[in-house]
């Protein structure tokens, strides 16, 4: 148990206002290594890979910060507990084999780079999004303000992220033809799991005394759904697109039925896809940070977490 010198050493945060890793310090303020971890004879170290119970996996791992929230028990700290929380609930970061102590580092410069194109393709697709939905809505809705300059620099960089977001689903089959397979494969493979999935979640919903909770494993059915979207929308802006560059003017007071309408109602579609997919993905989790902090400043006057004695 640390004393009164240590505690206030902690509360004035002297440590890790210090230009210098806490982490040594730290170590020599806690309890040390629990009964469970402690080897019998310093031989054993030689060669020896079972799991530590040091907790590094169960820290990393986002899955278990978003379903079960902050570890203690020493006991849940090891791989077999990470297992039994995550389950099929992965996410394949690997965040769990890069903190893990026990992995050597040409695993882990493996593991770092096992999807580091499906990783590249993801945040090029990402930013051409973002990219369309800004020039878009800016040329759409303010060109007249802009000079005819800015006006023509927005609707050819428009068009331009537009021909580049075509040439994604091409380089990610170029470059990693197993992931684009796999991927392909996932989200037009439908079965009963999924309709299970729907089950448990509408139970989760609208049930209070149901034991469901909403499962958010790797290309679970609404992902499935977002991919198929995404797949189906973008097809339609391309072809209103340029029908919209073609023959835009030629419609131009023809009708309220123009491509341009189309597009702009495509691309609206698409937006609030895009917000739902953000705010479940990052902006969720972000809330709820937010109000743990909030609890955490409310209980104890300090945004530092405490948790009993150290």
């Amino acid at each position: 148990m640390a004393d009164d010198s240590k505690l206030n050493a902690l509360q004035t945060n002297y440590l890790l206002d210090d230009a210098w890793s806490p982490v040594a310090r730290f170590r020599l303020l806690s309890r040390g290594i629990n009964d469970n971890t402690r080897l019998e004879n310093y031989s054993q170290v030689t060669g020896d890979r079972a799991c530590l119970a040091c907790g590094n996996c169960i820290d990393a791992c986002p899955v278990v910060k978003l379903n079960v929230g902050l570890v203690f028990d020493q006991n849940q700290r090891t791989s077999m507990a990470l297992e039994n929380h995550v389950q099929d609930e992965c996410r394949r970061c690997y965040r769990c084999v890069n903190s893990c102590p026990q992995v050597g580092k040409e695993l882990k410069e493996y593991v770092s780079g096992f999807r580091r194109v499906e990783k590249i393709v993801h945040l090029l697709a990402a930013f051409t999004i973002i990219s369309l939905a800004a020039t878009g809505i800016t040329h759409s809705h303010y060109a007249n303000v802009l000079s005819g300059f800015e006006a023509n620099l927005l609707k050819y960089a428009h068009r331009t992220i537009g021909v580049i977001s075509i040439l994604l689903p091409v380089l990610y089959y170029r470059l990693d033809i197993k992931h684009f397979r796999r991927t392909v494969k996932k989200i037009f493979s439908w079965g009963e799991s999924d309709t299970q999935w729907f089950r448990n979640t509408l139970s989760h919903i609208f049930s209070t005394k149901s034991d469901k909770k909403i499962v958010r494993y790797e290309f679970n059915p609404v992902q499935k759904i977002w991919y198929l979207f995404i797949m189906s929308l973008f097809p339609l802006l391309y072809l209103s697109g340029l029908g919209t560059m073609f023959m835009g003017k030629a419609t131009e007071g023809a009708g309220l039925i123009t491509p341009k309408l189309f597009h702009m109602v495509f691309a609206l579609s698409f937006d609030l896809m895009l917000f739902i997919h953000v705010y479940i993905k990052f902006i969720r989790e972000w809330i709820k940070t937010s109000f743990r902090m909030f609890r955490t400043y409310q209980e104890t006057g300090s945004f530092v977490f405490t948790r009993g004695k150290l």
